[in-house]
């Protein structure tokens, strides 16, 4: 009977916190969709600290609940790709919300985001060996 190659078999074993992430960040693309659909598609905006207007606004809003889905999807499965998608989504948040807090000051859910988003990109950072396939 043949053996299983031990580290192949930890290679492909989804952790239980990339699950529950996979799952939030699914569940997460409805809500976050419900929430552009709420307000219009008429909140101010912004890429990488730069708010957009006219048809780049409506593009990039309906892109958000498509990144979360991508990202739960990668989770999920452990893509490669996810990680850096995760790196590129995170860095255009974290310099909207500087951007923004700098800007017009405090807001309860920018200071959540400056406060919860480093600690989680670092934890993706410590757990990248995952992504593998």
């Amino acid at each position: 009977m043949p053996t299983a190659d031990p580290v192949a078999v930890q290679r492909l074993k989804r952790p239980l916190d990339l699950t529950i992430f996979g799952i939030l960040l699914l569940l997460s693309a409805p809500v976050e969709f419900w929430s552009i659909w709420r307000t219009g598609w008429n909140y101010p905006v912004k890429f990488f600290g730069v708010e957009l207007a006219g048809m780049a606004r409506t593009v990039w809003l309906g892109a958000h609940p498509l990144y979360h889905l991508a990202l739960g999807y990668g989770f999920l499965t452990m893509r490669r790709w996810t990680f850096y998608l995760l790196l590129f989504y995170a860095a255009d948040v974290m310099t909207s919300v500087v951007v923004r807090f700098y800007l017009e000051g405090y807001g309860f859910w920018r200071t959540v985001f400056l406060l919860l988003l480093p600690p989680f990109v670092i934890y993706a950072i410590a757990r990248r060996r995952y992504f593998v396939r």
